[in-house]
């Protein structure tokens, strides 16, 4: 969607075609027992300047979102226990205001706390470059930072940016990551919470947008194959049945952004482009993400259940955010969801996703121990939600060898983990490729 709306800027007119019902890939609007959530608990940063500008041209309302300063915080498993770790920054312009947030941040001691500004430094001063072989956690090693500093701070921003267990993280990314969003100006930090599901804030507004524009946007209709023809390429989508007949259309280019264990999938591609497949991905390793969502009856205005914060981090557990839809967005009436997210592999990829909820109903009870027996759970296990950022990771360019062949998404190479910051910035790029050759 990203490309279509920055081809469309450029003056123009492309189709998309969308597999799913959907709009909006692995960041998309689900419904269940009609409550509206995500594929995905997402947030996004001060540091996603192109998602923002894009969002803002499709005419996205300020109210669809909203914006705060940089806040995390992290609770004992214990209801009524004092903040385990809080960290804010105070609206200072940068770097004053994350110096600040890190000298006043709860749960950290004077050398805790330095040792947090002195890496920031370091990393100010070889201008965010580091070995490209290094993880993440022998980056830290290297810088070494305190236990208690990694547990509260640098742990939960790689595995949340990088969705990548710091063993395995890329130093180099998680250095990018901070650049672009602790080390940047003020707003570069804040946090942006939807106050909508995934697909209205940005997707939807955009294929609206993009019909005002002349393109055309196919949901629920899938490319079955590609084939080189004399004037670009050839698709072929559709069931091939009475009710949807499959269609063949030439198209002078095109701009592939699947994910990057579905390029393999087309029907009919020639031997060149699958090799150009082949070479770009078969490396790849993937992570997955899970959300749980847990939805409550309805509270009366004096005993509503909220959390103290509406995103709070466990210490310890299996989930490691939860998040307060209710007070985020209120938009599913009058029954609470709360979600719990656990980002990278783990123990609970051996579970079922019944035992997977009951811990997560489990753990968010330890803090609120009055919540009354859920009305429903749903789980969401994306077992391939994002490539694993590993260490001198080789990611494909945009362009291949066959010319007028485009790769998108937040796989391309690029300073970003698998974000949706990415698969905007990817999506952008490849329609400037497309752009120029036409």
């Amino acid at each position: 969607m990203a490309a279509a709306v920055k081809l469309a800027e450029s003056g123009q007119i492309c189709t998309v075609f969308e597999a799913a019902k959907t709009l909006g890939g692995r960041a998309r609007r689900i419904t269940y027992k009609g409550a509206a959530l995500d594929n995905g608990q997402h947030i996004l940063s001060g540091a996603y300047t192109e998602l923002l500008r894009l969002m803002a041209l499709v005419g996205v309302p300020d109210t669809a979102f909203d914006r705060v300063p940089l806040n995390l915080t992290f609770a004992w498993p214990t209801a009524g226990a004092p903040t385990a770790f809080a960290l804010s920054t105070p609206t200072l312009p940068a770097p004053l205001h994350m110096a600040a947030g890190l000298l006043s941040a709860k749960g950290l001691n004077w050398a805790e706390r330095l040792a947090a500004i002195r890496l920031l430094r370091a990393l100010k001063k070889s201008r965010f470059k580091v070995d490209a072989r290094m993880s993440v956690a022998e980056f830290l090693r290297t810088h070494q930072q305190p236990t208690k500093l990694i547990q509260f701070l640098w742990q939960p921003l790689t595995i949340s940016a990088l969705n990548t267990p710091l063993a395995t993280a890329s130093a180099q990314v998680f250095a990018n990551v901070l650049r672009d969003a602790l080390a940047a100006g003020r707003a570069a930090s804040d946090l942006i919470f939807p106050k909508v599901d995934l697909s209205q804030l940005f997707p939807d507004p955009a294929a609206h947008w993009l019909a005002g524009k002349g393109a055309t946007v196919k949901s629920g209709v899938r490319v079955t194959a590609i084939e080189k023809a004399d004037a670009g390429f050839d698709i072929i989508y559709g069931a091939g049945s009475d009710a949807q007949p499959e269609v063949r259309e030439t198209f002078s280019h095109i701009i592939l952004a699947v994910a990057p264990h579905q390029l393999g999938s087309f029907a009919s591609l020639d031997s060149e482009i699958q090799a150009i497949f082949s070479n770009a991905v078969d490396h790849f390793q993937y992570e997955p993400i899970t959300t749980i969502y847990l939805a409550f009856p309805p509270q009366n205005t004096s005993s509503t259940i909220l959390m103290p914060r509406s995103m709070l981090g466990r210490t310890n557990g299996m989930v490691q955010w939860f998040f307060d839809r209710e007070a985020l967005s209120n938009q599913n009436g009058n029954i609470g969801v709360y979600a719990g997210v656990v980002s990278a592999s783990g123990m609970h990829e051996r579970w079922s996703l019944d035992e997977i909820a009951t811990v997560a109903l489990r753990e968010l009870r330890d803090w609120l121990p009055n919540l009354p027996a859920p009305l429903w759970h749903k789980v969401v296990h994306e077992k391939r939600a994002t490539f694993a950022c590993t260490p001198n990771l080789t990611r494909p360019a945009s362009e291949t060898a066959a010319r007028g062949l485009v790769l998108a998404g937040d796989y391309v190479a690029c300073d970003y983990p698998a974000t949706l910051e990415a698969a905007v910035r990817n999506g952008c790029h490849a329609a400037d490729i497309v752009h120029a050759d036409m």
